[in-house]
């Protein structure tokens, strides 16, 4: 893409566009990690620079140049989050992290895959607020340094530079128009992210472009794992298995849902993870059998199963990983031996992966036959007796890395690189007795690498954990259950 001196039509469209973006809270930013968080790396500026180029290079194939159409003629366009409120940290938009690196509200990119021309476009830095907020990157070379980007422009420069390329609105669109991707390209009614309105204001800019959906090539590449991304999953791994050795400490009657759900976010963010990935699922006696229970504040009684389902985020990428704990410390001969088959039904599923042939689909069917073929019953709440499939409510697993359920396509082959979970339960609500063990696997070219493989599942193994770590003592109140919420 070519430079020109600015118009005040291309300024005023970019104040105009910015001011309503902006007038919008985003999902929301992480300032430079501090302690454990500085000392794991996270992908280098040469890996993105490495990922934007794939995609332009995916782009060129899809849409070679034109002898009708003007070089730079086909544009990538995307924009991060806006500022969080006041009650929120910034969290980047994921696609515009995953090809950039920049980890700072109101940052956008252009790329011109015919070109090979990439600019992000930074805010100016505000060097007043920065006994506010910190100091921030702003445009110039040191933030073309910083990222890896040739060019770091202002946010003013923005949307004049992208009509530009795509054709001057001016002409109403009667000019040679490009191709233009971007996520979210057809937003859908009431949909109000910086993406969205970005697509609507540049499709009323530009009506006669071309627009094209950059969602599944950007998808389709975050699929598979990096060895960078990998030892931050690995680390988001650790944090919650942290997690989890404090609810086996603490986990008793007489406490609150609550209390351990405070305890493992306690857990998360003294281990260096940024926050929760998800809203801590901690679920006991009845509680156990609701699939996405999120209340966390019934007090654990005697003889009760809690399902912990919970995962850390470490710079961007989470954990899911999920164990049931006898609240007493032992299971029951009837937990125990619908545990049992869980946990079956999980190694079954693990024993039938072959990497770039195995699906999450066909998996989950190994799972569910498992459930089928057990000796075992139980009856629902009209008390009609059912074969133990019948109480397996979701899928065997999903996608994980940069969102919990991460892009991807259970019904396509899992090749290696790719993270997933393997997550089976059964949730008899007529006996309060809810189980699921969920694990994180990554997929290597000889099979599956059991990343969370060190936090107990079997039974005696989760009993002794709890037995050991009550040998070691609760802090002074963490047995008496405080008034309610």
């Amino acid at each position: 893409m070519t430079r020109r001196p600015r118009k005040l039509l291309g300024q005023a469209l970019a104040a105009c566009w910015l001011a309503s973006t902006l007038a919008h809270t985003a999902i929301g930013a992480e300032g430079p990690p501090a302690g454990a968080r500085a000392a794991t790396a996270g992908p280098s500026k040469e890996e993105y620079r490495s990922r934007r180029k794939a995609l332009m290079d995916q782009i060129k194939l899809a849409d070679p140049a034109q002898p009708s159409r003007r070089p730079g003629g086909v544009v990538v366009v995307l924009v991060g989050s806006g500022e969080p409120g006041e009650d929120a940290r910034f969290r980047q938009e994921n696609d515009f992290g995953y090809l950039t690196g920049a980890m700072q509200p109101n940052a956008s990119i252009i790329l011109s895959p015919e070109t090979g021309e990439e600019v992000l476009y930074l805010p100016p830095r505000e060097h007043s607020m920065d006994r506010w907020i910190g100091p921030r990157l702003g445009p110039g070379t040191e933030a073309a340094e910083a990222t890896g980007f040739a060019r770091v422009e202002p946010t003013s420069a923005f949307l004049a530079d992208l009509f530009r390329a795509i054709g001057d609105p001016m002409t109403g669109g009667r000019a040679p128009s490009g191709v233009v991707y971007l996520l979210d390209p057809t937003p859908k009614p009431g949909a109000s992210t910086p993406s969205t309105r970005l697509a609507r204001f540049v499709r009323e800019g530009a009506p006669s472009a071309r627009f094209k959906d950059l969602g599944p090539l950007v998808h389709e590449m975050r699929k598979g794992k990096s060895e960078a991304e990998a030892v931050l999953i690995r680390r988001a791994v650790a944090v919650t298995a942290d997690a989890h050795r404090e609810v086996a400490r603490l986990i008793r009657p007489g406490l609150p849902e609550y209390r351990l759900e405070g305890a493992i976010v306690g857990a998360f963010i003294a281990g260096g993870a940024t926050r929760a990935g998800f809203p801590s699922i901690v679920g006991s006696g009845p509680n156990s059998t609701v699939l996405h229970y999120e209340k966390n504040d019934r007090t654990i009684t005697e003889g009760d199963l809690v399902v912990v389902d919970i995962g850390g985020e470490f710079q961007g990428y989470t954990a899911d990983i999920t164990r049931t704990y006898p609240a007493s410390g032992t299971f029951s001969p009837r937990q125990r031996e619908v545990y049992q088959l869980v946990l079956e039904a999980q190694d079954a599923a693990a024993a039938a992966f072959k990497p770039a042939v195995s699906t999450i689909a066909a998996l989950n069917a190994v799972a569910r036959e498992v459930f089928r073929r057990s000796p075992l019953r139980a009856r629902d709440q009209d008390g009609k007796e059912w074969t133990m499939d019948h109480f397996f409510a979701h899928g065997l697993g999903h996608h994980m890395g940069l969102d919990v359920h991460d892009v991807g396509d259970s019904s396509a082959p899992l090749r290696p690189g790719e993270v997933f979970t393997i997550e089976p339960g059964l949730y008899i609500a007529a006996e309060a007795l809810g189980v699921r063990i969920e694990d994180d696997y990554r997929v290597t070219p000889e099979g599956l690498e059991k990343l969370s493989g060190a936090i107990p599942s079997k039974v005696e193994e989760v009993e002794r954990a709890i037995a050991a770590a009550r040998n070691e003592g609760v802090p002074t109140g963490a047995t008496a259950a405080p008034p309610g919420r």
